[in-house]
């Protein structure tokens, strides 16, 4: 019998943008390849009327359907109010029509405890090292009362209550992100939001600020596709010589998200400054489908790692002459440096490799 497995997901019902769907259907894909029945399951707020939340549904079916992980998607509400009534009027699936499983593999922080007799072995992905343990500090998420957690910051630090955090690297499904060998004519490009946070500003817009001078300090093009707020913003963007894209149409979906980055050189991008500042050695799930497909990554250091490369398939820099410098030395290079980064990501961060691992652990 193949184990049974819950991927709890983040907002994919309410947010089903390209790169953020990739994010679960890298694990998903990984967690069937080592011989798993992978249940998606995504909660949302007890309000959404019955309409929109059938219409939502089908849409993420629709979706998930070329990757034929739309037959065992269900639902679930972030309160009891009205559950199982609710989900029956609408006729959607819920969790315990599919259940009991053998391991919950949570990529959200919130998942209501009331769902956690359902499974035997629960773990938590902490996908935003350092960003989920402040939020956890203030109160903004439930005590985690998982069995393991791991975090995909490798060097993530401390413990919550008696548990440390365990590493696992993102992971990119490879059978989906093929090598494609890009030309020096094609944009350097990242996919990103781009809005200014209230209280403390921690976004990818601050991370960017001290170098968009770079379409300056190099001969290549650059592109962005963001989630932009204002029009304003935009052509300031823009005259620092970034084309910018609209996420929500450019990236829409997983397949136009895939062919944005199959279209480019590689990745130019910043982190977030949390990221830097924590030194976790953090790399994004979306750094490695670049990294998959051939596209060499030039992006920013955040902390010292024991096995990432700072100078050969993935550049990290540190301020901007570094990043210039690793730009230049992967165009003058470029097909060596294309086949490097899909080494990279065989061998580190191969979802079969990584999703073995995570289960061994887990179970």
């Amino acid at each position: 019998m193949p184990l049974k497995v819950c991927l709890s997901t983040a907002n994919t019902l309410m947010y089903p943008q390209g790169g953020h769907l990739w994010v679960f259907i890298n694990w998903a894909l990984g967690l069937r390849a080592c011989g798993c029945e992978v249940t998606w399951l995504d909660v949302v707020p007890p309000s959404l009327p019955l309409d929109e939340l059938s219409a939502r549904y089908e849409h993420l079916r629709g979706v998930l359907h070329p990757f034929t992980l739309d037959a065992n998607l269900v639902l679930d509400f972030l309160s009891r109010e009205q559950l199982g009534a609710r989900l029956d009027e609408a006729a959607l699936p819920c969790l315990e029509s599919f259940g009991p499983f053998d391991l919950l593999v949570d990529l959200r922080y919130d998942l209501p405890e009331r769902l956690f007799a359902t499974f035997r072995r629960k773990v938590l992905i902490n996908i935003d090292p350092g960003q989920y343990e402040l939020a956890l500090a203030a109160g903004a998420f439930p005590y985690p009362k998982h069995d393991l957690l791991f975090s995909i910051g490798e060097m993530t630090r401390g413990a919550v209550g008696s548990k440390n955090w365990l590493y696992t690297p993102p992971c990119v499904f490879l059978d989906e992100w093929p090598f494609t060998l890009g030309s020096t004519d094609a944009p350097w490009t990242t996919v990103a939001h781009w809005w200014r946070e209230q209280d403390y500003d921690d976004s990818k817009r601050e991370g960017f600020r001290a170098f968009m001078t770079i379409p300056l300090k190099v001969r290549a093009r650059f592109e962005l596709a963001l989630n932009i707020e204002h029009k304003e913003e935009q052509e300031l963007i823009e005259s620092y010589g970034f084309k910018v894209h609209e996420a929500h149409k450019i990236v829409a979906s997983p397949f136009d998200y895939r062919l944005f980055i199959q279209n480019s050189i590689g990745e130019f991008s910043c982190a977030k400054p949390s990221y830097v500042r924590n030194q976790t050695a953090w790399v994004s799930d979306r750094t490695v489908n670049y990294l998959a497909t051939g596209k060499p990554c030039v992006v920013q250091n955040t902390g010292p790692s024991s096995f990432l490369p700072t100078h050969f398939g993935l550049h990290r820099f540190s301020d901007l002459c570094g990043a210039a410098r690793a730009i230049d030395t992967v165009m003058k290079n470029y097909e060596s440096e294309a086949r490097a980064a899909r080494a990279l990501a065989e061998e580190f961060f191969d979802a079969r490799k990584v999703c073995a691992s995570l289960l061994a652990r887990a179970l």
